[in-house]
């Protein structure tokens, strides 16, 4: 190194120590000795209490099939073909600032970079090593060039090396950087330029991968974020918003609101959507080709505002109205979870109908859990457990009205549980109900469980039980509520986004019952863990052959096929198929096939 070049490097080390020993308020540099971005990376690392002469840690294995490796590695094959005479050498990053590739032209920067630990898996974000050339950028957002004593740690003071973050062009998020490196003998400025030209065909390459539906999703959000308004655009597995937006979904309220606006009936391009425990109002607009394709637009506005979706999103319906969909009436309801579950409310009915005639008939189809609701809230009213009769006992066994009558006695509750008992049976046990049941508060009573939802004269009283059909905007609680009862002291399931959505777009023949069963079959919980769909029946999960023509449900099973041959591997089933590993992933995103959904399909 020259002298001069020898000397600035001593001074820099040097301002470097003055602000370590100094403190962030006190030290200062001088601007002609360093740039600001490096003095800025400086005070962050202090900040982060980073050790100068520590070194990077292992992070774990690195997954050869991620997106940025994908993305990045014809451009890293390029890039490394083009330096054959030259002394640097590539680096690419994660998000996280691990290390996931690097490319070497010259043996003796292998060997710089070992002893550096610049090598694949090791940590170089800003918050393990403080400035350097890969973690620097991704907290910069911008092309960094750290030269010898700038970085923080003394164990690259040796190298130069100019960095440039990697955004995803389609979310904006950061993914990564790229640097390249050298020996600070031979570095020079023209690094810059070619950091910054790198990590823009690796952005580049990553949104030729990127699937068609995720752009058009984000010029949505871009179109939409023009306005003042907050917004948020979602499609079936992506959410893009605004902070202000994020308290108004999550991943169980997204997989709902999802199924409910999939599920509706579009006679008009733009409708109102009340969010009544938000205390706001959303202006939704569907977007896209068919109902399982489709983006959903939602702006939330100030309850009774009547303000139009902006101009180049459309015009609203002719008549300059905008029609508004309320919670019940249209099944779309508040995202966010009631205060009172849909069996609160069924428990919360028979207080409101229990009165001194002693008799409740409690309707519902088969499997809805009528008999359970009806001891449950008889245990609570009663205190003692009911005794349960069947329609045999009623019809056929002439002991039951003896036997009845000393559980009332007892202060107990009767349940009998009936399809059909037919118009004189339940006439009588309404009568049998009114003269020995005393009508006092929290006394016993009789409950009648049918099948149905009808009732005459003689059932004056009745309470009805919905399916889950009916209570699919409120799955996630009604799940939550089922598992407490039917397994008390185990942790309710948490389930994955793609678990839910199977769960929403089910049609529960077999309603709560069926939901036991279901609950009952899944795998021990981890801790802090997901039902994954695979967990779930393959009936439930394949709910997508049924929307697609005969060419895409075979091809499908061809790719699930070569998937499942190849152990998962992208790659070797991309071989199978005789098909590039873009127009592999392609394929699988086009057809809804995901990597948690393979385990999930019959061979």
């Amino acid at each position: 190194m020259p002298v001069e070049g020898s000397r600035r490097q001593d001074e820099v080390r040097n301002a470097r120590e003055r602000m370590l020993e100094q403190g962030l308020l006190r030290a200062s540099v001088l601007e002609s000795l360093v740039a600001s971005e490096i003095e800025q990376s400086w005070r962050r690392s202090i900040s982060n209490r980073v050790d100068p002469g520590a070194e990077p840690l292992v992070l774990g294995e690195i997954d050869p099939d991620s997106a940025i490796l994908r993305a990045a590695g014809r451009v890293l094959d390029q890039w490394q073909n083009n330096l054959t005479q030259s002394r640097l050498a590539l680096l690419l990053a994660d998000e996280n600032g691990r290390i996931m590739s690097r490319r070497i032209v010259d043996a003796e920067d292998a060997r710089i970079l070992d002893q550096a630990n610049a090598i694949e898996g090791f940590d170089f974000s800003e918050q393990a090593l403080g400035t350097n050339g890969l973690g620097t950028p991704i907290e910069a957002r911008d092309v960094v060039f750290v030269r010898g004593s700038e970085h923080f740690n003394d164990n690259l003071a040796r190298l130069a090396c100019a960095g440039a973050p990697i955004k995803h062009p389609v979310t904006g998020r950061m993914v990564g950087s790229l640097a390249f490196a050298s020996h600070i003998d031979v570095s020079s400025p023209l690094m810059v330029a070619m950091a910054r030209q790198a990590g823009q065909q690796i952005a580049e390459a990553l949104e030729n991968m990127a699937d068609s539906r995720d752009l058009e999703l984000a010029r949505v959000y871009r179109r939409f974020r023009a306005g003042r308004r907050s917004v948020l655009v979602m499609s079936s597995d992506t959410v893009m918003t605004d902070l202000p937006s994020l308290a108004h979904l999550d991943a169980e309220a997204h997989a709902v609101l999802w199924e409910k606006l999939r599920a509706h009936r579009w006679g008009d391009d733009v409708l109102r959507l009340e969010l009544p425990t938000l205390g706001t109002e959303a202006l939704v607009r569907r977007l896209g080709r068919d109902e399982h394709d489709a983006i959903f637009a939602l702006e939330f506005v100030t309850p009774g505002a009547a303000e139009p979706m902006p101009t180049d999103l459309g015009t609203p319906p002719r008549g300059g109205s905008i029609p508004v969909v309320g919670g019940t009436s249209d099944g779309l309801i508040a995202t966010r979870r009631s205060t009172e579950s849909p069996y609160e409310r069924v428990r919360r009915q028979l207080t409101a109908v229990a009165g001194p005639d002693g008799f409740i008939h409690l309707v519902g189809e088969p499997g809805v859990g009528k008999r359970f609701q009806a001891t449950t809230w008889l245990r609570e009213r009663t205190g003692r457990d009911p005794a349960v009769f069947t329609r045999p006992d009623l019809s056929e066994n002439s002991s039951f009205w003896d036997a009845a009558g000393e559980v009332l006695r007892e202060g107990r509750g009767v349940v009998v549980d009936a399809d059909d008992v037919g118009n004189e049976s339940r006439t009588r046990l309404a009568d049998f109900a009114r003269g020995r049941c005393s009508g006092a508060a929290n006394g016993p009573l009789v409950i009648l469980t049918e099948r149905g939802g009808s009732q005459d004269g003689s059932a004056p009283m009745s309470v009805r039980v919905p399916s889950l059909a009916e209570l699919r905007d409120e799955l996630p609680s009604v799940i939550r509520e089922v598992a407490a009862a039917r397994f008390p002291g185990t942790p309710p399931p948490r389930f994955s986004p793609v678990a839910l959505r199977c769960l929403l777009a089910w049609r529960w023949p077999g309603n709560v019952a069926e939901l036991v069963r279901l609950l009952a079959s899944l795998p021990p919980a981890q801790e802090g863990g997901f039902v994954q769909a695979k967990d779930l029946p393959p009936s439930m999960c394949d709910t997508t052959r049924s929307t697609m023509g005969r060419y895409e449900q075979a091809e499908r099973e061809a790719i699930i096929g070569a998937l499942r041959d190849a152990e998962g591997n992208k790659s070797r089933a991309a071989e199978i198929l005789g098909i590039g590993r873009t127009t592999l992933y392609r394929k699988m995103r086009t057809l809804k096939i995901d990597d948690e959904q393979l385990s999930t399909f019959g061979p």
